[in-house]
C-alpha cells in the first residue's frame, strides 16, 4: 500500500512507537540498518588505529584526573567527554581495534535510527528513508562511524537532541524533555560543533513550544547550562587557542565543492544520481511543497548554520572546518534538500532508497576505496615493513619521521608491539646537516625510510644521495614506506625522473637559462664562480607538462664548494601562475650546509603542484640560485627531477589522483 496521498505533516502523525511507519516501512529501514551495520563492521578489528585515534588512546593516563588534565587540557582542542568515555572504556574491554571501536558503531547505528524518526515526524517515509541510505552508504556516515573519535558520538547525541525536541513537541511528556537535556549536555561535553548544533536546536525550539511550556523548556535549558559549567575552563582556554591552523589550512574558494565531491565518494555517477534527486525534490517542493513547506527553514537552519559559522570562523579567526565537524548537521541538509519528495508513494520510495543504496554501496568499495584506503595505516606499515625487513635483512636500519607518540602505542600495544631498533627523525634530525651526518654514521647496505604528514618534502630525495636504489615503495594514506639499498644510482623501482642537469661545460633538458658573464673556474673542481654574483642560473618548466598528479614533486639539487666566510646562500624554487609568484621554498645554506669531503655541499629544494592555490591556472616552476650577498660559492651542478606522487596520500578525505600501484 502507497503512503497516504500528500498532507500536512505533524510531529505526532506516526504516534509515540519506537520505530514510526508502516510496516513496509519499518522493514525497508530495518533492511538499511542491517547494511549500515554490515558496511561498518566489516572486518572492523582489522581496520587500524588512525592518527587522532592513536593520539588520544596515547593521551589515555592511569587516572581520571591526568586524563582530564594533561590528555586534555594540555593536549587537545576537543570536550572530555570521548577522552573521559575512552579511559573507561578501555580499562575495562582492553585497547584492541574492535573492542575500541564498536561502540562508536553502535552510536553511528543509533544515531540513524533516531535520525529516521525525527525525519517520519516532519517529512514522511520517503524523506526519512532515503536519509537512512545515505547514512547507511555514504562513506561520510560509514568512515566516522568506525573511527573511535567524537563524531559518531556527536552524530548520535546531537540526533537524539532533535527526536527529543520533536517528541516534546508532539506530546508534551516529562521524560522527553529530560532527554532533550541529556541530549544537549551530552553533546557539549562531545565536541564543539555538536554543541553549536545542539544550541541551534535549542534555540529553534524556544519558537516551536507553546507559550504553556516555555517556562519548563527555559528551566531544562538552565539545568543543562548548569551541568556544563565544569567544562567551561576547558572550552575557554581551547577558544584562546584559536584553532587548528598549526597543521589544518583555511578553506579555500574549492572547499564547498571539494567537500560535496568527497560526500558523492568523488564519483560522477553517484553525483549525477544525488544530483538528479535534489533536482526532482525542489521541482516537487515548489509544486506539491505545501505539507512539509512549514519545516524547511528548521531543516535548513540546522543542515547549514553550523557550515556557514564554520566557513565563517575558519576564514576569519582560525582553521576549524573540515568533513568531520559538519557530520552532524549533515542528516538535517540531507532531510531539507529531500523535503519535495514527501508523497511519492511507496514504489517510488522503494526505487529512489535501493538505487542509492546500491549506487553508494558500490561507489563506497570501488571508486573510493574505502576498504583499502581506510584499512591501510602508516604507522602500522611503518612498523611492520621494517619488522620484515629486519626478518630478511639483519643489519637494515630503520629511521622514522612520523608522531612519536603513535609510533610509541603500537610499539607497546597490539599485534605489533615490541622492541624495534630505530631512529626518530622528527626528534634527531632537526636540519639538512645533521640528516647528513646521520647518514655519514651509519654503514647498513639496506634502510627502511617511514614518513608522515609534516616530513620535509626534501628528506627522501637526501637519503636516496646515499641509498639510491629504491627496493620497496608503499604509498599510503598520510604517508609512505620505501626500502632503499646502496648501490647504483638507477631505481629498481622507477619512480625519479630526471628532467635536466645542468654543468659547466654541457646541459641536458630544455628550460635553462645560465648567464655568460659567470666565469668559469678549472682548477680542481669545475664550476660557476658566483662570486659578486647573485643570481646567474636558472631554470623553468611548465608542471603542467611532466605532472600527473598534484602530488608530484619536482625535486633540484646543487652541488656547490663553499667558502667559510659564505652567507646567505640558497637554492630556491618558485611556483608562478598568470605571472605571479604564489609560492616560495628555498634551501638555506646558513641553516642546511653540510660539507662532504668529496661531494661539497648540496642543498635539495621540492615543490609540488598542489602548492599553488588556482587548480585551473597551468603552473609554472622557477629553480634558480640566489647568492644574496655575493660570495665566492662555485656551482659544480643543478640536476632537476621529477619524483612520481603518492596518489592517496589524502585518500581518506580527499581524492584518489591517480593509480594506486604501490600498495601494502
Amino acid at each position: 500500500m502507497a503512503e497516504a496521498r500528500p498532507r500536512a505533516e505533524v510531529p505526532g502523525r506516526w504516534g509515540a512507537r519506537l520505530l514510526p511507519g508502516e510496516p513496509w516501512m519499518r522493514t525497508t529501514f530495518l533492511l538499511l540498518l542491517a547494511i549500515a551495520a554490515v558496511l561498518r563492521l566489516w572486518r572492523l578489528g582489522e581496520m587500524p588505529f588512525m592518527h587522532d585515534e592513536l593520539s588520544a588512546l596515547a593521551r589515555l593516563y592511569p587516572t581520571l584526573w591526568e586524563t582530564v588534565r594533561t590528555g586534555v587540557m594540555q593536549q587537545d582542542t576537543h570536550p572530555p567527554g570521548v577522552q573521559v568515555f575512552e579511559w573507561l572504556w578501555t580499562a575495562l574491554f582492553g585497547t584492541g581495534a574492535f573492542a575500541v571501536k564498536l561502540p562508536f558503531v553502535l552510536m553511528g547505528l543509533a544515531a540513524i535510527t533516531l535520525v529516521y524518526r525525527t525525519a517520519m515526524a516532519w517529512a514522511g517515509a520517503p524523506v526519512a528513508l532515503l536519509t537512512a541510505a545515505l547514512l547507511a552508504v555514504l562513506q561520510y556516515g560509514v568512515l566516522y562511524g568506525q573511527l573511535a573519535r567524537p563524531y559518531a558520538a556527536g552524530l548520535c547525541t546531537t540526533a537524539l537532541v532533535a527526536d527529543q525536541l520533536t517528541r516534546y513537541i508532539a506530546f508534551p511528556r516529562r521524560r522527553h524533555l529530560i532527554g532533550l537535556g541529556i541530549g544537549i549536555v551530552l553533546s557539549a561535553y562531545t565536541h564543539h560543533f555538536a554543541l553549536l548544533l545542539a544550541g541551534i536546536m535549542a534555540l529553534s525550539g524556544l519558537l516551536l513550544i507553546p507559550p504553556a511550556r516555555r517556562r519548563a523548556y527555559l528551566t531544562m535549558l538552565l539545568a543543562a547550562a548548569l551541568l556544563y559549567l565544569p567544562n567551561l575552563p576547558i572550552f575557554l582556554h581551547q577558544l584562546g587557542l584559536g584553532g587548528l591552523g598549526g597543521w589544518l589550512a583555511p578553506p579555500d574558494r574549492y572547499w564547498p565543492a571539494d567537500h560535496l565531491w568527497w560526500v558523492a565518494h568523488t564519483s560522477a555517477a553517484l553525483a549525477v544520481v544525488l544530483a538528479g534527486l535534489i533536482a526532482w525534490s525542489i521541482v516537487r517542493l515548489w509544486r506539491h511543497g505545501t505539507p512539509v513547506r512549514a519545516a524547511l527553514p528548521l531543516f535548513l537552519a540546522w543542515g547549514l548554520l553550523p557550515m556557514l559559522i564554520g566557513l565563517a570562523y575558519s576564514v576569519w579567526r582560525a582553521p576549524v572546518v573540515q568533513h568531520s565537524v559538519l557530520l552532524f548537521s549533515f542528516p538535517y541538509l540531507c532531510i531539507a534538500l529531500s523535503m519535495g519528495l514527501h508523497g511519492i508513494g511507496r514504489r517510488a520510495t522503494l526505487a529512489v532508497v535501493g538505487t542509492v543504496a546500491v549506487a553508494g554501496t558500490a561507489t563506497l568499495v570501488t571508486v573510493r576505496q574505502h576498504y583499502a584506503v581506510a584499512y591501510a595505516s602508516n604507522y602500522r606499515s611503518m612498523i611492520a615493513v621494517a619488522r620484515e625487513e629486519l626478518a630478511d635483512r639483519p643489519g637494515t636500519a630503520v629511521w622514522f619521521d612520523a608522531q612519536a607518540e603513535q609510533l610509541d602505542f603500537l610499539l607497546h600495544h597490539g599485534p605489533l608491539a615490541g622492541p624495534l631498533p630505530h631512529v626518530r627523525l622528527r626528534a634527531a634530525a632537526g636540519t639538512p646537516a645533521r640528516l647528513d651526518s646521520l647518514l655519514r654514521a651509519t654503514s647498513a647496505p639496506h634502510l627502511v625510510y617511514g614518513e608522515g604528514n609534516g616530513a620535509p618534502p626534501e628528506q627522501l630525495a637526501r637519503i636516496q644521495r646515499t641509498f639510491p636504489r629504491t627496493l620497496r615503495r608503499v604509498d599510503l594514506p598520510e604517508g609512505r614506506v620505501v626500502v632503499l639499498a646502496r648501490g647504483p644510482a638507477e631505481d629498481d623501482l622507477p619512480h625519479v625522473r630526471p628532467l635536466a642537469m645542468a654543468a659547466p661545460h654541457h646541459h641536458t633538458g630544455a628550460g635553462w637559462e645560465i648567464g655568460a658573464h659567470l666565469p668559469i673556474d678549472t682548477a680542481g673542481t669545475i664550476g660557476w664562480n658566483m662570486a659578486g654574483h647573485e643570481f646567474g642560473l636558472l631554470y623553468t618548466i611548465l608542471l603542467d607538462t611532466v605532472a600527473t598528479m598534484p602530488q608530484d614533486q619536482l625535486e633540484a639539487a646543487v652541488r656547490l664548494d663553499v667558502p667559510p666566510d659564505a652567507t646567505d646562500v640558497g637554492l630556491a624554487v618558485e611556483l608562478v601562475q598568470d605571472g605571479r609568484s604564489v609560492f616560495y621554498r628555498t634551501a638555506e645554506l646558513d641553516r642546511d650546509r653540510t660539507t662532504r669531503p668529496s661531494g661539497g655541499t648540496v642543498l635539495i629544494v621540492a615543490a609540488r603542484p598542489e602548492y599553488a592555490p588556482a587548480r585551473d591556472r597551468p603552473v609554472h616552476a622557477r629553480v634558480y640560485m640566489h647568492n644574496r650577498r655575493g660570495a665566492a660559492v662555485r656551482v659544480r651542478g643543478m640536476e632537476v627531477a621529477l619524483r612520481a606522487g603518492n596518489p592517496v596520500l589524502y585518500g581518506i578525505t580527499g581524492r584518489i589522483t591517480g593509480p594506486w600501484t604501490h600498495r601494502p
